[in-house]
């Protein structure tokens, strides 16, 4: 079977080639250029044996900034290098300061995987949530490193797909020494596709333990984002398409009852800012980019909306939020974003029903009556303007919110304890 998928790789693998190339002649930054070379196998990066982490993106990154920072503490003697997909997880890592080395990780052919190992030896490979690349994970066990899995999540759809592959599954698998699972859900499908029962337990969601709280940071306030004391700030966070129409609708209905409501929308791409700029002009709502904004300044007074262009800021940006809405959430495909994030910041969420990938979570929060899941924009625009007239109901569900996230937390400690078992065994031979 994996003869097969190289095969099948190997053939995508061709057809993308000259796209690779020319993004690469085309690249307007030095990281594109970077992402696309390493992305083939050319490292230049210093040798050495490191713990490899793979985490895809921005997010993946900041739910394990605290692990890390934890894992460096345990073991001060031990390199990290952290495999990311995006320019902006590449950015993230170099502006956080988070581990030794950071990389793209190489597309999963052979001829790539294998030019990594060429200038790294792996200690061990660490995956976070729903990565599972065969290349990846034989080549890491056929050199004798453990492999253990982290946050580990496996969605219906991705499910689904796999039983249709169930013996190259198991095969893939039975490589990884240790998983940690996310919820019990993912656990049973993990089990389900072969994996050992005794090996994978459930640790719990690590992103109720995320570390990026404004209480471990300097005081945000409105002015830092442009605005005055007295606004009302209506945060859209990681909007998709079509998303931001409906958000732009409730807005400009809200801002009728409530002169000093300001707008921030922070799209799930920062690229897509000149999409969402078009509805804007099109709509004739004033705006300013948050990368065009001086600090400290405030916005103009004809400027009724923030486009939040910039990376590692949305939860600054939900912290002074009066009401916060999450993306990925009123259409199906996205399967909705992390509500947790402004939660643990005692707001209160707005989000819509299409919410798979945080199922859980979302049904903790409406259980404890600290959200709002919304069906359409009459909903949505409803559920706003009660948080907008009630302060009292705002504070007491942005605090029942807060309750749910800290009730939950423990899932990092809980695989940090069993990679550090992993580690001491390993030394011990």
């Amino acid at each position: 079977m994996l003869l097969v998928y190289n095969i099948l790789v190997g053939f995508a693998f061709v057809f993308v080639m000259p796209y690779f190339i020319w993004r690469y002649k085309l690249a307007a930054f030095d990281k594109m250029a970077l992402g696309i070379k390493q992305r083939l196998g050319f490292y230049d990066i210093e040798k050495g044996k490191d713990i490899l982490i793979h985490a895809s993106s921005v997010g993946e990154l900041k739910t394990i900034t605290m692990f890390i920072e934890k894992l460096k503490k345990m073991f001060p003697g031990k390199k990290i290098l952290i495999l990311t997909m995006t320019p902006y997880g590449y950015k993230y890592v170099l502006d956080k300061k988070i581990a030794d080395k950071v990389v793209f990780a190489p597309i999963d052919v052979p001829f790539c995987v294998e030019k990594l190992f060429l200038r790294v030896i792996p200690e061990m490979l660490i995956l976070v949530e729903s990565e599972l690349w065969p290349n990846l994970i034989f080549s890491v066990a056929r050199k004798g490193a453990k492999i253990v899995s982290i946050n580990a999540r496996m969605s219906d759809k991705s499910f689904r797909r796999y039983l249709f592959v169930k013996e190259f599954m198991a095969e893939i698998l039975k490589n990884i020494d240790f998983i940690c699972a996310r919820e019990e859900s993912d656990r049973n499908k993990f089990i389900a596709l072969g994996y050992d029962e005794k090996k994978v337990i459930k640790t719990g969601n690590m992103k109720y333990d995320k570390i990026e709280t404004v209480s471990t940071k300097r005081s945000i306030t409105n002015k830092d984002f442009g605005f005055t004391d007295t606004d009302l700030i209506f945060v859209a966070g990681s909007t998709r398409e079509q998303e931001e129409e409906i958000v732009i609708n409730v807005y400009k209905k809200l801002a009728e009852e409530f002169s000093n409501l300001k707008l921030t929308i922070a799209p799930r791409y920062p690229e897509r800012c000149q999409d969402v700029e078009k509805i804007l002009q099109k709509e004739n709502i004033s705006f300013i980019r948050k990368s065009q904004l001086p600090t400290p300044h405030s916005l103009l007074p004809a400027s009724r909306c923030l486009l939040l262009d910039t990376i590692g800021e949305l939860t600054d940006a939900y912290s002074i939020g009066t009401i916060t809405f999450v993306g990925g959430s009123l259409f199906d495909g996205a399967g909705g974003h992390n509500m947790l994030e402004p939660a643990e910041l005692g707001k209160t969420v707005i989000f819509g029903k299409f919410v798979k990938n945080f199922q859980e979570s979302a049904e903790l929060l409406i259980l404890q009556k600290a959200a709002f899941q919304v069906s359409d924009e009459k909903e949505f625009c409803n559920s706003a303007r009660r948080l907008l007239i009630d302060a009292k109901l705002r504070d007491e569900m942005g605090k029942r919110a807060k309750e749910v996230v800290v009730s939950r937390r423990g899932a990092t400690d809980k695989s940090l304890k069993i990679i550090s078992e992993i580690i001491k065994d390993d030394a011990n031979r």
